[in-house]
Order: C-alpha cells, then structure tokens, then sequence
C-alpha cells in the first residue's frame, strides 16, 4: 500500500470518528467500498 493510500485511510477514519454515531455505519461502508475497488486494481483517486 502506497503512503498517499495509508494517509488518504487515516485521515478519513479521523473524519467519520468525527460523524455523528448515526452516520458512521454507512462512512465504513463507504470506506471499504472504495478499499475493495483499491485491491481490485483502480488507483485511489478514481
């Protein structure tokens, strides 16, 4: 894994921490749908 990835995932867990309890099921969510589409082979900025 790339550092811009490992900062990229560090900086957004910092973030939905910050969300309201409520709204953090559907960030993770989101979070590893974009972690699958990494290991799946597209670059993190798409």
């Amino acid at each position: 894994m790339s550092n811009e990835i490992v900062e990229a995932v560090s900086s957004e867990l910092a973030r939905i921490a910050q969300l309201p309890t409520a709204e953090q099921p559907a960030a993770y969510s989101q979070l590893q749908q974009k972690l699958q589409q990494v290991l799946d082979g597209k670059s993190w900025s798409e």
